[in-house]
């Protein structure tokens, strides 16, 4: 049983639009909405939870590498020997700790998302931010 096409009527942006995408990989415009609407109708992927809710990080102040444990579900920080060690409540008390202990004659402000860094990776700790049930995503 064939039945015959039906007509949408679509806004000349969006038809543009659609004309675009199809052209873009190579199909028609028919096939193009049938494309997302499979999309569409297929289930989100789940984000699977991090297996590893403590990242080991470091910072380097003065010449001393500082290690440390980034809490992923809390958004605290843990020193566990050296320079400023102790639990803090977020990555810049621990930075302020570390710039305290090393250099005390110096401002402590420093943002942590940027003192710290992923042992794993050498990148920024900001590379987790808004990934923490702490810290509100924006």
């Amino acid at each position: 049983m064939t039945s015959e096409p039906r007509h949408i009527r679509l806004q000349p942006e969006i038809h543009q639009q659609v004309e675009l995408l199809a052209r873009a990989l190579g199909i028609t415009t028919s096939e193009t909405i049938a494309h997302l609407l499979h999309l569409y109708a297929q289930p989100a992927p789940e984000t699977p939870a991090p297996t590893n809710t403590h990242i080991p990080v470091y910072a380097i102040y003065q010449r001393s590498r500082i290690e440390g444990k980034f809490d992923r579900s809390t958004g605290a920080l843990h020193i566990p020997t050296g320079p400023g060690a102790g639990q803090y409540k977020t990555p810049s008390g621990a930075a302020r700790a570390v710039i305290t202990s090393l250099r005390p004659q110096v401002s402590p402000i420093r943002t942590g998302w940027t003192f710290w860094r992923l042992a794993e990776t050498g990148a920024y700790l900001a590379v987790l931010r808004g990934t923490t049930a702490a810290t509100p995503r924006r």
